[in-house]
């Protein structure tokens, strides 16, 4: 097999980072160490350039989980917002788009069309497949906020305290989506 450059850098950087990576706890010791597992969710963009570690500045003590997928959207995540939900109980749910996002430069024609010229056997399934793509930002994020709350996955408590966010990738700001 041969060998991949950017694998190679890949696990040549991971190596010197882990040189002097300090251990983290498992779920298992965080009780004992006083530490409480995470409770706020974000759910986010793919977009290298959107991290909310950066952008809100967080800390190991505010420990949010970050869920990303195209745009952000709730119905992708909506098994993973469960799952977490159940195993360490979620609190808080923050939907956050962005501007200039991918997903606002495509239409759903677009890529249904290119992925049937690739795949023509794949018409039908194509057809019936929702890839994301957005027209209105803060529209996106009151129909992602929508999804959450109406989902049977996603407790009312929690579906009630879902918040979403416009974050402006040139001012830094992120904005409260009216509804």
């Amino acid at each position: 097999m041969a060998q991949n450059p950017i694998v190679t850098k890949m696990l040549e950087q991971n190596r010197t980072i882990a040189a002097n990576h300090q251990p983290i706890p498992f779920f298992s010791e965080l009780a004992g160490l006083g530490v409480k597992t995470p409770n706020t969710l974000i759910l986010t963009c793919v977009d290298p350039r959107v991290t909310p570690e950066k952008f809100l500045d967080l800390s190991p003590a505010v420990n949010p989980i970050t869920v990303r997928n195209i745009c952000g959207h709730a119905g992708p995540a909506i098994p993973d917002i469960a799952a977490l939900d159940a195993f360490m109980g979620i609190e808080n749910v923050f939907v956050i788009h962005h501007t200039d996002c991918g997903a606002l430069s495509f239409t759903e024609d677009m890529i249904k069309n290119r992925l049937k010229e690739r795949l023509p056997e794949k018409g039908e399934e194509i057809d019936g497949t929702v890839f994301g793509a957005i027209n209105n930002l803060e529209q996106s994020v009151r129909d992602d906020l929508d999804i959450l709350r109406a989902s049977p996955y996603i407790r009312k408590e929690l579906a009630e305290k879902c918040i979403g966010f416009t974050y402006d990738i040139k001012t830094g700001l992120i904005t409260p989506v009216a509804e």
